[in-house]
């Protein structure tokens, strides 16, 4: 993950932090919450992530034997291990693709309303209550989803079932908050055990542990599924969930101060519509000089990076596959590469733009929203896979884009609301594939067999858009150069 100006080479930990501001060290015991849920957090994500190939892959097979009525060799390419030259495959791929890409669009929009808001009572319900029963109640999810998803793929290597089966493996973690919910959590862990100092450094490090583990296991995940199939890789997949669960509950204690919980209507109070009102109205309010303008910009834009990511997620895989007759080894190939070059990229942007060059803060929010347009044009129009690298190189500042639209967040609101602002903000990302995912997919299908990249022109739409913001907020801090504010962002 990038690093901002003032972040040191490694992570501190709270001693760290007290010592360079003089302060006398904090207590040996308040070191063990602020820095062990790091491992638990990469340790789901990488499972999460080693999985979405293999998943995919699993229902388009069941698709086309089940559904389509095909045979197991005309199928067999769907799985991802071989690659489909054949013209019965060609013939049958479009509409395997456009059915399975319905179950996948059912999938995201299951994975992503009902935990956006469960997320937004478990925010307030958690300041009373706790930040670990929704831990726990969170990574349990996921073992349990991990668990279905194994029972299910060893039935399937027995005898062929319907792919639609392939979503009662997203139940549970939908119910117990997903993703949303979990990342919405671990932003109040890192309030209640960071010091002010240093809180904005254990978010990065948060965000560190969790885009590593995004990473790795997209990385792994296609040459892990080529090594082993499908039945062992879930079952790996399940025993990483449940070992980042043991992690929770032997090695990460409660971050609130148990004076400061209460233990009486639990139930009730998940109900309260009041705190998510309060949660609401923090990010309305009026505010001094464009502040609320700029904030509503700034979140907007991150939920339409989200938006046009999980879009292109639901639907990437099969244009590859389509376009270019790439296995799940070349996606994962692809995938790696992708990685690395951001990267690079974003530590190029940070080293020669930000450190030598002292390019401001939004100048480089405005450059990576520059450089996804371009890539997304030149995914548009790829027709060799040479140039889908071409679009990887000039959307390499991608990585910054994130931390950039944070820090600027960050510096316009007080400390005692950012956490608020982050819930909200998440709730929106996680919102966004309720949109994405039927947009792209119904883009994708009525465009698979005449021209299958059209749906990127949607990303490079959000991405102008984002960019326009940008612009927008760039041009309002001119006008307020006199307000702190906005000199800490513009410089």
């Amino acid at each position: 993950m990038p690093r901002g100006d003032e972040d040191p080479l490694v992570l501190a930990s709270d001693d760290a932090e007290a010592l360079e501001s003089g302060e006398s060290p904090p207590p040996t015991t308040r070191r063990l919450p602020s820095l062990i849920l790091e491992p638990a957090v990469f340790l789901v994500f990488f499972g999460r992530f080693l999985t979405d190939a293999a998943y995919q892959n699993q229902i388009l097979y069941q698709t086309c034997v089940t559904v389509m009525k095909h045979n197991t060799t005309e199928c067999q390419p769907f799985l991802g291990r071989d690659r489909g030259n054949s013209d019965e495959f060609k013939n049958i791929e479009p509409q395997v693709q456009g059915y399975a890409a319905t179950i996948m669009m059912i999938n995201a929009i299951l994975e992503s309303t009902i935990p956006a808001i469960v997320s937004l009572f478990l925010g307030p319900w958690s300041d009373k209550f706790g930040r670990r029963p929704i831990l726990l109640s969170t990574y349990a999810g996921f073992l349990i989803s991990a668990s279905i998803l194994i029972v299910l793929t060893h039935i399937s290597a027995i005898t062929n079932i319907n792919p639609w089966w392939f979503l009662l493996s997203a139940v549970p973690s939908v119910f117990s908050g997903g993703t949303c919910a979990l990342i919405t959590v671990l932003y109040c862990h890192v309030s209640d055990v960071a010091t002010e100092s240093g809180r904005a450094m254990r978010m990065v490090s948060m965000e560190a542990a969790l885009g590593l583990g995004m990473m790795t296991g997209s990385m792994a995940g296609g040459y892990i599924y080529a090594a082993v199939g499908a039945g062992t890789l879930f079952i790996l997949v399940g025993s990483l969930i449940a070992v980042a669960l043991l992690y929770v509950i032997f090695l990460v204690p409660e971050s609130l101060k148990p004076e400061d919980l209460q233990s009486e209507a639990r139930i009730r109070g998940f109900f309260r519509f009041d705190l998510v009102k309060n949660l609401v109205m923090t990010c309305c309010r009026k505010r001094e000089n464009y502040d609320r303008a700029i904030i509503w910009m700034v979140m907007m834009s991150l939920t339409m990076c989200i938006f046009a990511m999980e879009g292109e997620g639901t639907v990437n895989y099969m244009f590859m596959q389509k376009q270019f007759d790439w296995t799940v080894t070349d996606y994962s190939v692809f995938n790696t590469s992708r990685i690395v070059i951001q990267v690079v990229g974003s530590i190029i942007a940070m080293v020669l733009l930000r450190r030598l060059l002292k390019v401001s803060i939004i100048t480089m929010t405005m450059l990576a929203f520059a450089c996804c347009v371009l890539e997304g044009t030149v995914r548009a129009t790829a027709q060799y896979g040479q140039e889908m690298y071409l679009a990887l190189v000039l959307g390499m500042m991608r990585g910054v884009m994130s931390p950039m639209c944070k820090a600027i967040l960050s510096q316009l609101t007080p400390s005692s609301e950012i956490g608020k602002i982050f819930s909200v903000t998440t709730s929106l990302q996680s919102l966004s594939p309720l949109g994405a995912a039927p947009l792209y997919t119904a883009v994708y299908a009525a465009t698979v067999s005449s021209y299958a990249g059209a749906f990127n022109f949607i990303s490079v739409a959000l991405y102008f858009l984002c960019y326009c913001f940008s612009a927008t907020v760039f041009g309002m801090k001119k006008s307020m150069e006199s307000n702190t504010a906005y000199q800490a962002f513009g410089s």
